[in-house]
């Protein structure tokens, strides 16, 4: 068997591959990628630019062709898509499995798609027809429709021939799925057991009926954690009438974290619909503007709250010195907080059964963190000022700020989920902003009383 090597791209081959490409040498180029997995040639396509790219696609197979496309980041992707004919197209959706050739078709203008489709042969046309309803997030969305299923009664000779004759079709066999006369789940059999059994062994007698599957319609992230949970390398997609109609495997499953992850962090960040690949500066722009925006409103009514307490800083304009560490503790508090439960949330460590036990955690480590920090900064402001007092007050509004960060940060996101709207969005601009605003209230407002009280 070939060894084949895993590559990083270095500046040495960049370079080999560009200088190719300029002196239009096919066979050079063909040299330098040969033996190079899929993913490290995609990798190496989208440092180069789009016409190095699209000649590079040319000297490519349909099948490497498709295999090293649906390995490349969208924004890439979609730009040598929209560079290539349909007839190239048609010729790498026939080579891969059912569910690369969904994601590549269904992100195609609706119009386009309908040309491919039909230039497509028969079998593969009704795969994609089958596919393209499901949402993309969905286990419809993500499934593969090449799987072997057997019948209960057959035998174990029988079932093995079934596997022969869809060697390839199927890659990465794991479980076989067995079903009745309707096509209904109704039990899964490892491969161990089908080598280790008699071969006239009937299949319904070494089966497991209790399988575990998804409906086609669940949730691409809930599907994550029945896997997670479960330890599964294959699950069965089933429609609503329990028929196997599907399976997804776990490289699928690994996609679906990175998206997911990917998502929740974009989200985060307040940066939305933005792939790390755009190559575009105004779809950047149009994604992460609106967040600036937000933020830039919440500047501004932190500065209002600011101007209403004036006569306050006047008299103490030392007071002002401590905004940043203020808005800082504050800012942080809430990011940590909101981090842990999304994350929680999305790794399903967290859920809405324990919301209260989780926010009462929260809370106690806040005011831990709050009555650290409070003392210390209360104690530097008494010696600075050479006024205890008001360092005391400066420590118990950060005490406040802290735990009332804490509570945004955690509760947020957990209230979100719990009207099943995405907790991503609780964090970054939108909780930032909202504790530096409270965080000036508290800390103003205490001072201000303690100052009117000592008067």
């Amino acid at each position: 068997m070939a060894n084949v090597e895993t590559h990083v791209i270095s500046e040495k081959l960049l370079e080999d591959v560009k200088a190719s490409i300029k002196e239009q040498n096919s066979r050079s180029l063909k040299n330098l990628i040969d033996g190079m997995r899929a993913a490290d040639v995609a990798d190496l396509v989208e440092h180069l630019n789009p016409e190095e790219r699209l000649y590079l696609f040319d000297i490519l197979e349909p099948e490497g062709a498709g295999e090293v496309l649906i390995e490349i980041e969208p924004p890439v992707q979609g730009s040598i898509i929209s560079d290539l004919d349909n007839k190239v197209i048609t010729e790498i959706v026939q080579e891969l499995d059912s569910d690369d050739a969904a994601d590549l078709v269904g992100d195609l203008p609706a119009e386009r798609a309908r040309e491919i489709i039909e230039i497509l042969k028969d079998d593969v046309s009704q795969e994609l027809e089958k596919l393209l309803p499901y949402g993309e997030d969905t286990a419809g969305g993500i499934m593969a429709l090449e799987f072997v299923s057997v019948k209960s009664r057959m035998t174990i000779e029988e079932a093995i021939n079934t596997i022969r004759e869809k060697r390839d079709e199927v890659e990465n066999l794991y479980y076989l799925w067995v079903v009745d006369d309707f096509g209904r789940l109704a039990g899964v059999v490892s491969l161990k057991d089908l080598v280790l059994e008699p071969p006239q062994t009937i299949i319904r007698e070494i089966m497991n009926p209790e399988v575990i599957s998804v409906n086609v319609h669940k949730d691409q992230e809930e599907v994550y954690h029945i896997v997670k949970k479960y330890d599964l390398v294959s699950l069965p997609v089933v429609d609503d009438h329990n028929r196997l109609v599907g399976r997804i495997t776990h490289d699928d499953i690994l996609d679906v974290v990175e998206e997911e992850a990917d998502e929740d962090i974009s989200l985060m960040a307040g940066v939305i619909h933005q792939e790390i690949a755009e190559e575009s500066p105004l779809k950047i722009s149009r994604a992460r503007l609106p967040w600036l925006i937000v933020g830039l409103f919440g500047g501004i009514l932190a500065a209002f709250v600011i101007n209403q307490f004036e006569s306050s800083l006047e008299r103490i304009i030392a007071l002002s010195f401590f905004f940043p560490v203020i808005m800082a503790l504050g800012g942080n508090t809430g990011t940590q907080a909101a981090t842990v439960a999304v994350r929680g949330l999305a790794t399903g460590d967290i859920s809405l059964v324990n919301i209260g036990k989780r926010l009462f955690m929260e809370m106690k480590v806040a005011l831990i963190n709050g009555m650290v920090c409070g003392i210390l900064l209360g104690i530097i402001v008494g010696v600075w000022l050479m006024d205890f007092w008001l360092g005391a007050v400066v420590a118990l509004s950060l005490i406040m700020i802290v735990l009332s960060s804490g509570f945004i940060g955690a509760g947020v996101p957990l209230a979100l989920k719990r009207f099943q709207i995405d907790p991503a969005l609780a964090t970054g601009p939108f909780v930032t902003t909202s504790n530096d605003v409270l965080s000036l209230l508290i800390y103003l407002g205490l001072v201000t009383l303690f100052l009117r009280l000592t008067a």
